[in-house]
């Protein structure tokens, strides 16, 4: 766990050259990387019968960045020594081509600004901050090599600049290099324990890393020092719903809200947050704000197409989310949930292509391969997906669902052996998956293993204390019949033509009765 910044004394920029400025506050014009909000596929074991493959439900949750300017956060430089205006001409001195560099700068006429800051350079190689500005504007050009060469010799001129410290670790950040940037953006705390931008900073770069209880640490200081800055609030209510606690999140999108009316993330992440509060008409609410205020924003379609999805409107998550793509080609998400829902309709090709489009942007993806994995056992073709499952738990070992279906796979082919084994590999990751112990309590009645049948079996109906699954208590009077337990197997097959009658599910019912009749 990284140690928070503590430093008491503020750093106070010395009169020299170095620390030379224009006559208005210096524009650090960052993007901040807001956390957006992807929907992922979540694993939600209990829905779907032991035999066949049951697909995962979507969910949103926070994901990856999203950008957020940070107008009006931006640290403010020492005032100039002497600033008296000069005409732009080779006869500027050092300090007039610097402030007529600054003045280009907050002008946004980066071009001029580095012409004049190149000339002050030229002149007096000693100001810091003249390389500092270059840096920043390099950066803003998205040359991040040359902006950290300047951010460098500014440092080495002068070790204690809070403002150059920050700057070369959104350099850092833009260039994925946290670890760097972590590091920086920490000295620039304890020259300067009031940045709030780069609170912010360190806050998302531990929320990225999982460290969200950090990350809200950071975000809440930064609130406490500008209690009216929307983005803090947005901010740190994704990072509590990365913690689940949506009714917080709530609270502190809807404050950010308050603060800014303005906000599409703002609303997309609230309407998330009742989505997990199961709030679902005020969720389709706030995500189509979201979408009103910016039509370009595909997480926006991409989060209401699972409102939707959730509401039993297919065709219009579709809808959403093929304007995601159409947004975002590579917002992989997108094409997970498309796959998931065109599998659904029986689009069995067309979710095989989004999850296979998936694994062309996320190699790595354990989750594409189940799904198409699935896709492809639905489809018939179990020798393909068992391929697939075995890709998926190459990637992820522990991953309790893969195992499942690649047991159900197995079983599809003949192997119930196999099938045995993947079930229980399944339930040692995960103790209390009881589609697990329904499937493999089944298959154990496939090769005449009662009575381990029979503790399967129990185990699930047990724990699923409100299990509607009729097939549960069928298989499990099947298997008392066989172990001699008429009254046992009776009581199950009575409460198994019960769950069939009220599912309107015939064939099981009559079944059952047959089974019932030869006791």
């Amino acid at each position: 766990m990284l140690k928070k910044s503590s430093a008491q004394g503020q750093h106070q920029p010395t009169e020299s050259a170095n620390t030379v400025g224009g006559g208005e506050a210096m524009k650090l014009r960052y993007a901040i990387l807001l956390l957006g909000l992807g929907l992922m596929i979540g694993a939600t074991p209990g829905r779907g019968y032991a035999q066949t493959p049951a697909t995962e439900v979507m969910e949103p949750e926070a994901a990856g960045p999203e950008e957020m300017d940070l107008e009006g956060l931006e640290p403010a430089p020492a005032e100039p020594e002497t600033p008296e205006p000069e005409a732009a001409e080779p006869g500027l001195s050092a300090i007039g081509a610097y402030n007529l560099g600054v003045e280009r700068y907050n002008s946004g006429d980066y071009d001029a600004a580095l012409e004049a800051f190149d000339l002050a350079i030229e002149k007096d190689s000693s100001l810091a901050n003249a390389y500092l500005y270059r840096g920043l504007i390099y950066s803003e050009q998205g040359d991040y090599d040359r902006a950290l060469i300047d951010l460098n010799q500014t440092l080495s001129l002068d070790p204690g600049n809070a403002n150059a410290l920050f700057a070369r670790g959104s350099v850092y950040y833009r260039q994925g290099e946290s670890s760097q940037a972590q590091t920086d953006f920490n000295a620039a705390l304890e020259l300067n324990p009031d940045s709030v931008e780069a609170y912010l900073y360190r806050g998302l770069i531990d929320s990225e890393q999982g460290r969200n209880d950090l990350a809200i640490e950071d975000f809440s200081t930064a609130i406490e020092l500008t209690p009216d800055n929307p983005t803090a609030y947005v901010l740190r209510g994704f990072a509590l719903e990365r913690e689940n606690n949506y009714t917080a999140a709530v609270a502190d999108f809807s404050k950010a809200i308050e603060l800014n009316g303005d906000l599409p993330r703002a609303y997309m992440g609230r309407g998330v947050s009742y989505y997990h509060l199961g709030l679902f008409d005020a969720a389709l609410s706030d995500l189509n704000e979201a979408v009103n205020r910016n039509p370009e924003l595909a997480r926006a379609y991409l989060n209401r197409s699972h409102v939707y999805f959730r509401q039993g409107r297919p065709s219009r998550a579709l809808e959403d989310l093929d304007r995601a793509l159409a947004l975002n080609p590579e917002l992989a998400e997108a094409y997970m949930s498309r796959g998931t829902v065109r599998a659904s309709q029986g689009n069995l090709g067309g979710a095989q292509q989004d999850f296979a489009q998936v694994l062309q942007l996320n190699p790595d993806s354990a989750m594409a391969y189940k799904q198409k994995g699935d896709a492809l056992l639905q489809a018939g073709d179990a020798t393909a997906a068992i391929a697939d499952y075995t890709e998926a738990l190459f990637l992820d070992p522990a991953y309790a669902e893969a195992f499942k279906a690649r047991g159900d796979a197995r079983l599809s082919t003949g192997d119930v052996f196999g099938a045995i084994d993947d079930y229980s590999q399944a339930l040692a990751a995960q103790p209390s998956y009881l589609e697990a112990y329904s499937a493999r309590g089944s298959a154990y009645l496939q090769v005449n293993q009662p009575q381990d049948a029979y503790q399967d079996l129990t185990q699930a109906i047990v724990s699923a204390s409100n299990s509607a699954d009729p097939r549960l208590f069928y298989n499990r009077g099947v298997v008392r019949a066989r172990l001699g337990d008429d009254a046992g197997a009776r009581r199950d097959f009575e409460q198994a033509a019960q769950l069939f009658l009220q599912q309107g599910e015939a064939a099981g019912y009559r079944q059952t009765l047959t089974q019932m009749s030869q006791l």
